[in-house]
């Protein structure tokens, strides 16, 4: 991303990492905006970079931002057409201005920038029973979200096999084993290598029981429904953005998925950090509201509420390498080795993911009857 830096003449450059400032009037005159004022840069206290640069236009706020890369070969307009369709059916989500040639992307050399309108909101923070009234909203508004993609009229927009839940949770372990390949601090290493071929062990089981589920739906999901791309307000989800990876999938992983990153990790505004939110598993009261609040608009069907277990074993390491493990594959030039006390905490995170799959087999019929009871209440 980058961050937006003002001209003394009342115009402003934004500065991109890795690439040339680019001149905002260039790129609102390129949205056939010709009157807006600079409002600063958008953090995020889960980012180490703005989020774009905010802007008034007309007396309405909107986001400055550059879109994110897909995958290769891509069909880069259905986001936008699911999106305006969820805004349309009544969800809380951003409008996209369009150029004046009718896209919602404008592209500018070889970057592509869309101009979202800001609705507002905080961001999730776990603490306190606000936590946990957001805990349910945010299992709620997926809910209206899955029921409203039944009635999407656009085509399937299916990723390729490689990029379905069984290909991405592959890609991330062979990722975690390269770098524990690589991993100087020998007790790292260790449990990293631990880490993967527990996960390795159990996904082929997990795989299998989902393949052969009965009555599994599959519509439009997301994609990267987690506290990242939600904003909160008194009355709960305020904002649903950032459907870059919405795709055709069975509805169940976006479940597991959620259920994990609003019920297993702590989200702490204050440090930046996400951390394991308990010691073992999904913290239960939590997972409760979670599914009580999805449960009061969309019951599980066929055989769904049997296969959360399996579910969360697919997505689980996806978001414990994006989460609380994400310092070991993202952060440039960690040193373990200079602190003890950070090293010995890394280790406490790697035993924690680590314990997931005994938890999972042990917690399989509560998972299940956790869901099925939350969508009878």
């Amino acid at each position: 991303m980058g961050w937006f830096s003002a001209d003394s003449d009342g115009g402003g450059q934004w500065e991109w990492s890795g690439a040339a400032p680019f001149d905002l009037e260039r790129l609102m005159e390129g949205f056939g905006v010709s009157s807006w004022q600079p409002l600063g840069p958008l953090l995020s206290p889960y980012s180490p970079e703005p989020l774009g640069v905010l802007l008034e236009i007309e007396g309405e706020r909107y986001l400055l931002r550059p879109r994110p890369e897909g995958p290769a070969g891509e069909d880069s307009e259905h986001c936008y057409r699911f999106q305006r369709f969820l805004g349309l059916a009544g969800l809380p989500v951003p409008a996209l201005r369009q150029t004046p040639a009718g896209s919602y992307c404008l592209v500018v050399g070889e970057e592509r920038f869309e101009l979202q309108q800001w609705l507002g909101g905080e961001d999730f923070a776990s603490a306190g029973p606000r936590g946990v009234r957001w805990v349910e909203a945010a299992g709620r508004t997926l809910a209206q979200l899955h029921e409203a993609a039944l009635r999407f009229p656009g085509p399937e927009h299916r990723w390729p096999s490689e990029l379905r839940a069984g290909g991405l949770v592959q890609g991330w372990l062979n990722l975690a084993r390269e770098r524990a390949e690589r991993c100087e601090v020998g007790a790292i290493a260790s449990a990293l290598q631990t880490w993967v071929e527990q996960w390795e062990a159990v996904l082929p089981a997990a795989m299998m029981t989902l393949g052969a589920a009965h009555g599994l739906p599959e519509l439009h999901i997301h994609g990267d429904y987690q506290a990242l791309h939600l904003r909160f307000s008194a009355e709960g989800v305020c904002s649903v953005s950032d459907f870059y990876a919405s795709r055709w999938e069975k509805r169940i992983f976006e479940v597991a998925a959620a259920l994990f990153a609003f019920s297993a990790l702590d989200w702490q505004p204050a440090t930046g950090q996400t951390r394991p939110l308990v010691a073992r598993g999904l913290e239960p009261e939590r997972a409760r509201v979670f599914l009580r609040g999805y449960g009061s608009l969309v019951r599980p069907q066929g055989q769904e509420a049997a296969c959360l277990a399996e579910a969360l074993t697919v997505m689980a390491p996806i978001l414990m390498i994006n989460g609380p493990l994400e310092d070991l594959f993202f952060e440039e030039g960690v040193e373990l080795e200079e602190s003890q006390e950070r090293l010995e905490e890394m280790l406490e995170r790697l035993a924690w993911a680590s314990a997931w799959p005994g938890w999972l087999r042990r917690a399989r019929r509560w998972l299940a009857e956790l869901w099925e009871e939350a969508a009878s209440n």
